[in-house]
């Protein structure tokens, strides 16, 4: 048996961030009052710039590459966030 954490490919390390979300491929899961809780839809890609004299974020995008599937061709539609 593995341990907690070990990386198995029957047991995968849970990340911070929502790459085994995106590496396990689950795509039935229902949303709870609008947001996904697991799965593909709750995966998100976050690029960010900031100040490198102060430090200050200056701008941000978060992009939903998962956001909505079409059910006739089953490709994926994203949305974009932005924030200046």
């Amino acid at each position: 048996r593995a341990k907690a954490g070990a990386g198995t490919p029957q047991t995968p390390c849970k990340s911070a961030d929502s790459t085994n979300e995106f590496i396990g491929g689950c795509e039935d899961v229902a949303a709870i009052e609008g947001i996904a809780p697991r799965g593909l839809r709750s995966a998100l890609v976050l690029v960010g710039a900031f100040d490198r004299r102060t430090g200050v974020p200056v701008l941000g995008v978060i992009n939903e590459p998962f956001f909505q599937r079409d059910p006739q061709t089953h490709r994926y539609s994203q949305t974009p966030h932005h924030g200046v």
